[in-house]
């Protein structure tokens, strides 16, 4: 679970801003609240909504989530440019690193990770064990003004001194411009698996653009499946169940696709790859050595005044049901696993009352340490019959246009208060301020 997260000069960003999951003093939804086992561990908030005008930096603070989060997991080549982008407008952020903090929870322990960049190289970077009053360090990564890196290692046990030696060789042979992280995994590392596990694992970010690809896979097997169906069929989709079209590659998809999907199955070595396409529509492939079995995944609706079913394209479907799609399989969440959820535009192509269904769904659901982060635009949702004061979370743009991240906690209103009409009429700030305008030309006026 995410605790908190931290960034600084990068994108509209300026000084660093922090999301926090920590509860405040709110008492309202307790069930919101994964609360610590022990004395030394720390209660995480399971959602937290973030409301902002357009272009206040809602989206820029998914997009730092993302940009931080394929750096660990991809990693980069040995020549590349680290592509961060820095807050534009003060000069002296060129010569100041961009920061990225996570605090999460991974089984039973909880973390801080973070780095400070630039486009050349990771200037720090660090990981801490932490609990509620202590903090232990694990590694230590600092590279000065020459470019002379070094790395301390705190509270790690190695099974002998051979193991301590690779580990040195691994830490200092790190680019430059790679993260420690991502190379003690690829030089198979084994102490921090589990942190590069919780960031290619448990981290999904979910952008209005995202498409999810392993729904054939979750078809495929007959009780998330059936869980998929009942949900979209609650819903009101008219959805009915799903099926599978078997389809010619070599007509339907382009030569140079057939040929990327020979080479991505033989260098990955897997034979059976999941595919969408611009237009919504899933494939389930499998690779044999000479031909390609291509399945279309199809959606199944019910005929009027007849007992069959009529499949249906997921390309033919609305932009609504497609973005319910995409959304649905992590706040249904079938699978039953602990994961963390950033959503962009929650509510996009989304009607209000299924926008609140969707969350009130996934705050009943039967897994408690799953977790919804997520940007919106839909003032119905700022209802405390809902959502708690402390899940509520604005970012609003100053002057100098730099974005800042506030929490609805710091105005403490009353439980009984109307918080969408307080919202709307500007009280919590966070919202668009028009000027006179007029589509008419000053002569006309």
């Amino acid at each position: 679970m995410l605790i908190r997260f931290h960034v600084s000069n990068y994108l509209s960003f300026d000084e660093e801003v922090e999301l926090s999951m920590i509860p405040g003093k709110a008492r309202q939804h307790s069930g919101h609240v994964v609360k610590s086992e022990g004395r030394h561990d720390i209660d995480i908030l399971r959602s937290a909504l973030i409301y902002g005008a357009n272009a206040s930096g809602k989206s820029n603070l998914v997009k730092a989530m993302a940009f931080a989060q394929e750096l660990i997991v991809k990693g980069t080549h040995t020549k590349d440019v680290i592509p961060r982008t820095r807050f534009k407008l003060k000069g002296e952020t060129t010569n100041i690193p961009s920061k990225f903090e996570f605090e999460f929870r991974a089984g039973e322990r909880c973390y801080i990770y973070g780095f400070e960049l630039d486009r050349k190289r990771i200037w720090e970077e660090w990981l801490y064990e932490i609990r509620k009053t202590t903090e232990t360090m694990l590694f230590e990564r600092v590279t000065n003004s020459s470019g002379e890196t070094s790395i301390k290692f705190g509270k790690i046990k190695f099974k002998d001194k051979k193991e301590e030696d690779f580990f040195d060789f691994v830490a200092m042979g790190t680019r430059p411009n790679q993260l420690f992280l991502a190379e003690s995994v690829e030089r198979d590392v084994q102490h921090f698996q589990h942190i590069y596990q919780w960031f290619s694992e448990k981290f999904i970010i979910i952008f209005p653009y995202s498409k999810y690809l392993a729904l054939p896979t979750i078809w495929a097997e007959q009780d998330l499946g059936e869980t998929f169906v009942k949900y979209l069929e609650q819903l009101g989709t008219g959805i009915c169940g799903f099926g599978l079209s078997e389809i010619d590659p070599m007509v339907e998809f382009p030569n140079e696709l057939v040929d990327a999907l020979f080479k991505s199955a033989k260098d990955d070595g897997k034979s059976g790859l999941l595919l969408g396409d611009p237009h919504g529509s899933r494939y389930l492939v499998e690779v044999g050595d000479e031909e390609l079995k291509v399945n279309k995944l199809m959606l199944r609706h019910p005929m009027a005044n007849s007992s069959e079913d009529i499949l249906f394209d997921i390309a033919e479907e609305s932009d609504g049901t497609r973005r319910l799609l995409d959304l649905l399989p992590g706040l249904a969440n079938p699978e039953r696993k602990d994961k963390v959820f950033v959503v962009d535009e929650l509510d996009r192509s989304l009607h209000p009352k299924l926008s609140f269904e969707l969350i009130r769904l996934f705050l009943e659901n039967e897994v408690p340490e799953s977790q919804l982060i997520a940007t919106t635009h839909e003032s119905h949702l700022l209802d405390l019959d809902l959502l708690r004061r402390d899940e509520i979370w604005f970012v609003e743009k100053d002057n100098k246009g730099a974005s800042h991240v506030y929490s609805l906690e710091e105005y403490a209103p009353r439980y009984d208060k109307n918080i969408e009409k307080g919202y709307m009429v500007g009280r919590y700030g966070a919202i668009p301020i028009f000027g006179n305008m007029s589509f008419c030309s000053e002569e006309e006026i």
